[in-house]
């Protein structure tokens, strides 16, 4: 039988830009050196690193965007008022990669709100507000707030 040694690199407390390509090289005065490559993944829960908000006018095409990092890949889901949006009409749900974009392709006054985008993965879950809301101060989602605007822009004139 042949002589076999084994050697061991510990990493102690991995941090994400540690994770790639590492290189083990077995050398001797017999032979030419030996070298295996190794590719090291570091795991990490999501961590939202952008969230942009719309304004947009009724009718016009809205858009919600949610990016996060994590390994392994994100998992990107949308709430508002505490329910989960599905594929509802006027609204499409687009993935890139580790981005969520939430598309109003005709916007409502009942769209207008708090949205949550969600990310998660196996190691964890991270929530983000984002907002939808229009570009008029007189735009409302109540008959009584339009009256008090039109009322306060004509006593302001």
């Amino acid at each position: 039988k042949g002589f076999t040694s084994e050697e061991f690199l510990d990493i102690i407390g991995i941090m994400r830009n540690q994770a790639g390509r590492y290189e083990c090289k077995a050398s001797n005065d017999v032979a030419t050196p030996d070298f295996k490559y190794v590719n090291v993944v570091v795991n990490y829960p999501p961590t939202i690193q952008k969230i942009q908000s719309s304004e947009t006018p009724v009718g016009r095409v809205g858009m919600l965007q949610c990016d996060a990092n994590a390994v392994p890949k994100p998992e990107f889901e949308w709430f508002k008022d505490d329910k989960s949006i599905k594929g509802e009409k006027g609204r499409v749900k687009i993935m890139l990669g580790t981005t969520t974009i939430l598309v109003f392709s005709n916007v409502s006054e009942e769209d207008y709100g708090n949205y949550t985008c969600v990310a998660s993965n196996r190691l964890g879950i991270q929530y983000a507000s984002v907002f939808l809301f229009s570009d008029s101060p007189c735009v409302s989602q109540s008959l009584w707030l339009l009256v008090v605007c039109i009322t306060l822009l004509f006593f302001n004139c």
